[in-house]
């Protein structure tokens, strides 16, 4: 034992290991001197600043773990000394503001947004104070319901925001559907703020003439056919073409026959019954557009599965039908019946229902009842089906989920999409005196597990 310690004394000892002066030992404590000094002086600023943003990360994690929990307490004790190390970061901030607003302490929530837009634009505007100010906006219409107040800051906002986008082309700079969500966006935070409609209605507007117009949108389950068709038509398949044409054909004949029954009895507005009457015209000449393709799409199919007479007489059928649409064949081409691949996007598809609930809600507001359940009809329609698919692919698909809360958090969202439009539709068939379907719809979102109501959205 007394020998390894000895040992350990003489490699411990500088002294043992050198017989160098004093002053060589003076020197080399200066440069360690020196070097804990410099040391200092680069570490320590940067764990001053380090430090607190991670602390303030951790007490963070640790209230959204009991914000998940349905401890809202706790979250917001753990949130203040989250902000406590980290005052000024905008994304604790605002994600307590969010939980205020969910526990209905909106004055709260609008005061932190507040405050903190004030703070990050004092040099002017950015892509993240506009985000912020959308944000704002939906808190400003939660206040808006709970005290069944309109709410004219939502339009103030909104005045911002449009500025910031249309200074530098901004707007420009945007994909189509960006732009389009835009619009939609606007339009239905001011429905929702109860507060000007009228200007609400034109972004409404914008948003569908951006997506192809309403009679794209209202049909996009028969255009998306006709889409298809144009496709595979480009490629020269055309009995692929005439199947999905057939299929178009088919489904618009129904709408028409619909459209036509539609007969404005004495509650409809003079707007809404001009408005029926356009509508209609522009659908006459889709359709009418549709079967003269679908007549130039059988002309390239004589003799696979029709003789020649019947691709003819076939041919007259269909231009004879379109003519007496008002849509004369002597300058149609193929190109007439198409737009673009818009629709052939998923994200596109999925959007149109959204939009279309926007300016539902919209008419409804303004009174025009027809004309909302005419939108409000197919988009919930289209969402339903939506759910329904995701569903089913759940259902196959639930023992390969790597993040099962993940998918019930989307499957809650998309739930709850289709609560708000069965919402909006059940307003709707009340003000045109339809009860029994109004209670439907209210029963359906209390299965969704939703309650009906201005809090809903």
């Amino acid at each position: 034992m007394s020998s390894y310690k000895n040992e350990y004394e003489s490699v411990a000892d500088p002294h043992s290991l050198t017989s160098e002066p004093d002053g060589d030992d003076n020197n080399k404590s200066g440069l360690r001197w020196a070097y804990s000094l410099l040391c200092g002086l680069i570490i320590l600023p940067i764990t001053t600043q380090w430090l607190p943003s991670e602390v303030a990360l951790w007490k963070q994690a640790d209230a959204r773990n009991h914000w998940d929990a349905k401890d809202p307490e706790t979250a917001l004790k753990l949130s203040s000394q989250a902000l406590h190390w980290d005052a000024d970061n905008p994304s604790l901030l605002t994600e307590r503001a969010d939980w205020l607003a969910e526990l209905e302490r909106y004055d709260e929530a609008i005061d932190i947004y507040q405050a903190l837009i004030a703070t990050l634009t004092t040099t002017g505007e950015s892509a993240f104070t506009i985000q912020l100010r959308i944000q704002l906006c939906n808190h400003f219409n939660s206040r808006s319901a709970y005290t069944k107040q309109p709410s004219d800051e939502t339009w103030q906002q909104w005045e911002i925001i449009n500025t910031w986008y249309r200074s530098g082309d901004r707007i420009k700079q945007l994909s189509l559907l960006q732009e389009a969500n835009l619009y939609n966006n606007q339009a239905y935070q001011l429905a929702v703020s109860n507060s000007h409609l009228e200007e609400a209605l034109g972004s409404a507007s914008k948003c569908l003439e951006l997506l192809g117009g309403e009679i794209y949108c209202l049909y996009s389950d028969p255009m998306y056919y006709v889409q298809t068709a144009y496709q595979a038509y480009s490629q020269k398949k055309y009995r692929i073409a005439m199947e999905n044409l057939n299929k178009a054909v088919d489904k618009l004949g129904r709408h028409h026959a619909l459209l036509q029954a539609t007969s404005p009895k004495i509650t409809w507005k003079a707007f809404e019954k001009k408005k029926l009457a356009q509508r209609i015209a522009d659908f006459e000449v889709l359709f009418g557009n549709v079967l003269l393709f679908r007549a130039a799409c059988l002309k390239q199919t004589p003799g696979e599965e029709l003789s020649q007479n019947e691709v003819t007489n076939k041919m007259m059928t269909d231009r004879l039908r379109a003519k007496d649409l008002g849509v004369d064949s002597k300058y149609f081409t193929p190109k007439d019946a198409h737009f673009g691949n818009l629709l052939m996007s998923f994200r596109t598809h999925s959007f149109i229902p959204m939009a279309l609930d926007t300016r539902g809600y919209l008419y409804h507001l303004l009174g025009n009842h027809h004309l909302a359940l005419i939108d409000l009809e197919v988009a919930v329609g289209a969402t339903e089906y939506e759910l329904k698919q995701f569903d089913e692919v759940l259902t196959y698909e639930k023992d390969r989920v790597a993040d099962i809360d993940f998918i019930k958090k989307q499957r809650h969202e998309r739930a709850k999409n289709l609560a708000v439009i069965l919402y909006h539709r059940s307003l709707a068939y009340d003000a045109t005196h339809r009860v029994a379907k109004a209670q439907k719809d209210r029963e359906k979102i209390e299965q969704l597990g939703f309650s009906a109501g201005s809090l809903l959205h």
